[in-house]
């Protein structure tokens, strides 16, 4: 079954009642976009984790909503064009999403990590290059950390230099968030690992204690 989007230029006061009518009409999902991205007017817009963004769109924001039909995608256009609110907006277009591959577009965009030129991380639809001689095969979403962060990089990189320089590293303490990579990525370089087990309880009061790690090899 085809999507439909339905595309509209909107200020950015129309944003909210904007995206509130197209959730009342049936729309699927609604994003806002800058309407002069990749142009010298692009304007950077970014809010704190956690916190709401400090506009709700761009000055020129591109909204585009998805329709499970060309006929509920059109019915929302004609609404909504006759609204008082819609004076400022300008309805771009109404067209057909495009049937693609998302699993296969989706792997295409990651492909074999270098850590060093002989430790590679590998998505499994990947062949390991050739110089691999230490490999990782681990697929990107099936877990946080997967080795494209720099830190996570860094941090591999200067462990596997410590071998090559016949320094090895009898064990490794991580308390990384990425505990799943870890695991994974140390064995690989020949190293124990220590992996603190903490215990944590959400916190009642700014004065709740700390709970202390236990260690196991």
């Amino acid at each position: 079954m085809s999507l439909f989007e339905l595309i509209l230029l909107a200020p950015v006061d129309e944003i909210e009642t904007l995206s509130e009518a197209l959730e009342a009409l049936d729309a699927l999902s609604v994003s806002v976009e800058d309407a002069d991205a990749q142009t010298p007017a692009e304007q950077a817009l970014f809010g704190e984790p956690g916190m709401p963004p400090p506009k709700a769109g761009w000055e020129r924001s591109r909204v585009v909503s998805l329709f499970a039909s060309e006929a509920l995608a059109r019915d929302a256009a004609s609404v909504l064009t006759a609204q008082d609110f819609f004076a400022g907006c300008q309805l771009v277009a109404i067209q057909a999403v495009p049937e693609q591959d998302w699993v296969r577009l989706t792997q295409s965009q990651f492909t074999p990590v270098e850590i060093t030129p002989e430790f590679w991380i590998v998505p499994t639809w990947h062949e390991p290059p050739e110089q691999a001689k230490q490999l990782i095969r681990l697929d990107p979403g099936l877990a946080f950390g997967t080795g494209t962060h720099p830190t996570t990089r860094m941090c591999l990189r200067w462990i596997a230099g410590q071998g090559a320089a016949n320094k090895p590293l009898a064990r490794v303490l991580t308390m990384a968030v990425a505990r799943a990579f870890w695991l994974l990525a140390l064995p690989s370089l020949g190293r124990s690992i220590l992996m603190p087990s903490i215990l944590t309880k959400p916190l009642s009061s700014p004065h709740a204690p700390m709970p202390r790690p236990t260690m196991s090899p």
